[in-house]
Parts: C-alpha cells; structure tokens; sequence
C-alpha cells in the first residue's frame, strides 16, 4: 500500500491536537516516538531504523551532561523527559511550531532490508517466532524466498492499522503531512545533518557515538538479481521516495 493515511480528516494537515497525533499511531503510545527537551526547545520524532538508538544515546547526554553511560537498551533506559513530565498541551505547542522539530530519514530500499535482517533473521531478537507466525511467512530466515514471502506479507498490510513503525512508510512515523519540520536529514549524511540542526538549534556539542549501525558487509543484497523486489519496494514506499527525495 502507499499514498497518504486513511482519515484523511484526522491526518490531513490541518492544526496540530493530540487527537491528530494519536490517528498516526493507533495501536501504540506516541509518547515513544515523541522525545522533546523543552530546555533546548527541540523535538525530535524517531523513526525506527533510521539512526534511532544513536540519536537517543546522543539526546540523553545533552539533557544529563552524562557521555559514558552505558545502554543495554537505550529506548528503554534513556533519561529524557517522558511525556507525563512534558505534558500533552507544550509537546502539541512544540510539534506545532513553538521548538525546532528534526528527524531523519533512510533510503527505503536499505530501511527495508535491514529491518528484515534484523528482525526476521538475527536469532538474538524475539521478533522472528512472533513476526513470523502473524505474517504466515514461509521459507528459511535469510534465503531470497524468505524475504519475497516478508514483502508479500508487508504490502498486504495497512500502513496505519497494521504495519509495525520499524517497516512503516517514514512519512507516517513522520505524521506527514500534519507536522512540518525545521530538518529531515538523513542517514546516508549523519554527521553533517546533525551538525546542521545543532547549529539552527543553537545546541551544545557533544560526544556522538554510532550504535547499531545496520552494514551488509560482505552479505549479498537481496534484491541482487532481482529488479521486481526493487520495484515492489519503491512502490510500496513512493511516497518516501518523492518526499525526501531518493
């Protein structure tokens, strides 16, 4: 599926409430994707497999001044303000436009494949039992066949009431086209992104460590040899494709 979320009334641009905010994420709590640090007066959204763990890893020794803590799981662990702390009321101001508002995006043809290397393959993960039972995958984890099965599976599902945000189109974790963004840099340009938004933002340097980094090494790409899961990938995601510009 692609294009723009249903309810089109709730999701459509229009002024930014909490109510519009929750229509992008239905099924879970948006104060996980949300992190803002109202004493820099930024808001940063998270888009799972996008650099999410370094960002937050970065984002919590700006707000303690702490750089050597070490996460088992940061998105878990981390220190920034929750949204109880925030409120409902300054984190919608903030979304709206009262805080620089950043995120970052990922070629969806890499985002893709990594998140199926890392979900549906790596053994240490409890997603691939589950993940796999709920999409009625078949084949062997890690052969082409396994992954063709995971796309069917993926394009079947409503990006909104059903995708998972790790493998969601960018611009619905983003709540395209509701809030509107001081940055969107991507991966592909980490560092010189980051230091745009720490220069716009006016933010203090610190120490940025890389974590989780997503590398095919010396792995074959799955789409090797396979132009039709290219094309299916880039017409699941098009609406990425146009508006970050891949």
């Amino acid at each position: 599926m692609t294009g723009q979320p249903e309810a089109a009334s709730a999701r459509s641009g229009g002024a930014v409430s909490w109510g519009a905010i929750k229509a992008y994420f239905p099924h879970t709590k948006p104060a996980t994707y949300l992190l803002a640090l109202p004493e820099y007066g930024i808001v940063y959204v998270k888009n799972p497999k996008v650099g999410s763990s370094t960002l937050l890893v970065w984002l919590d020794g700006l707000h303690t001044g702490e750089y050597d803590t070490e996460f088992t799981n940061v998105h878990d662990e981390h220190r920034l303000p929750r949204l109880r702390e925030v409120g409902r009321a300054r984190m919608v101001r903030m979304l709206a436009g009262d805080a620089y508002r950043f995120s970052f995006v990922r070629n969806p043809l890499d985002r893709f494949e990594s998140v199926y290397w890392d979900k549906m393959v790596r053994k240490r993960l409890n997603w691939r039992p589950q993940l796999s039972a709920a999409l009625g995958l078949q084949g062997e984890p890690g052969s082409g066949a396994h992954f063709e099965s995971f796309l069917a599976a993926v394009e079947r599902q409503d990006p909104i009431e059903e995708m998972d945000p790790h493998w969601r189109p960018q611009h619905v974790n983003l709540m395209h086209p509701l809030v509107t963004y001081d940055h969107v840099g991507r991966v592909e340009t980490f560092a010189a992104d980051l230091d745009r938004i720490c220069a716009e933002a006016d933010l203090p340097r610190v120490p940025i460590e890389v974590r989780n980094a997503s590398r095919l090494g010396d792995r074959e790409s799955l789409y090797d040899g396979r132009p039709d899961l290219v094309h299916r990938v880039e017409s699941l995601y098009a609406t990425d494709f146009e508006l970050y510009g891949y």
